[in-house]
């Protein structure tokens, strides 16, 4: 079993820039989602930065559609949510009759930014896995004084998580053969049957976890306290052009919200 977590190999100008350049990335757009977490006509900017960046990477199709699907709903919930907190201030934008709840402008911005300060961070560490080697992200924490098992321990989670995903439906499958209604419509009988599932996934989870402890050990993990590495990134033009521009982009959003300037206000006032 290779353990290569979420990666996937492209050859794009995203998987060619340095890890440390993608680590940046994620905690800039992670600054920029904090700073502009109560206007979302500026922290849609974030994320439509890790969505170019996502396409630059050639993700697949089916992992970006899962990713902006999931957010359009999660979007939905969130704005009626933070809407209902913020019905008397601000201009009137509509009316959720359903819901009851009165939309304006302040609700709606608060709301997108929330929203995005949830998304924007899973987006980006999205696309830090997805184009980063597992070997890279030893070497930089490493290299930044993170102890070299920490460093294992992270990229064997991340490693895991697409086995877990794969025994997760094969239980379910084999649970729904044995006739457990897995997928009933009725919450409580849903809530008693993630029982089947989740005990058959934690006996597998420790059986490979075991073996791997065993190979690990028998490799002599751990044994020498100074680790080596046989291929050692290089910091190239390219990164530093990378890191500048995004330096750039998401400082200029951070310092827009902090004297005050809002999209929306400008779009108001054009229209």
């Amino acid at each position: 079993m290779t353990f290569t977590g979420l990666y996937l190999q492209r050859d794009s100008i995203i998987h060619r820039l340095d890890a440390r350049v993608k680590i940046a990335w994620f905690l800039l757009a992670f600054a920029a989602s904090v700073a502009c977490q109560w206007d979302g006509s500026l922290s849609v900017f974030v994320y439509v930065s890790l969505i170019i960046g996502l396409a630059l990477a050639k993700i697949s199709i089916k992992r970006a559609l899962l990713t902006v699907i999931y957010s359009v709903i999660f979007l939905l919930v969130t704005v009626l949510v933070w809407a209902s907190m913020y019905q008397d201030v601000g201009n009137y934008v509509a009316t959720f009759p359903l819901a009851n709840i009165r939309l304006t402008d302040v609700g709606l911005l608060v709301g997108t930014g929330k929203f995005f300060l949830i998304v924007n961070p899973i987006t980006a560490f999205l696309l830090l896995v997805s184009t980063t080697r597992m070997y890279d992200l030893h070497y930089v924490f490493t290299k930044a004084g993170l102890p070299y098992k920490a460093g294992f321990m992270f990229a064997l989670a991340l490693g895991l998580l697409p086995y877990t995903f794969v025994e997760i439906k094969n239980i379910i499958d084999v649970q729904k053969a044995r006739g457990i209604a897995i997928d009933s419509r009725n919450p409580v009988r849903r809530i008693i049957y993630v029982v089947p599932i989740f005990v058959p996934l934690v006996i597998r989870m420790m059986s490979y976890i075991w073996d791997l402890s065993i190979v690990l050990s028998v490799r002599g993990f751990g044994a020498s306290p100074k680790r080596t590495y046989y291929f050692i990134p290089r910091w190239g033009l390219r990164d530093t052009v990378a890191l500048i521009i995004l330096v750039l982009i998401y400082s200029s959003l951070i310092a827009l919200r902090v004297v005050g300037f809002s999209t929306y206000d400008l779009l108001r006032g054009v229209f």
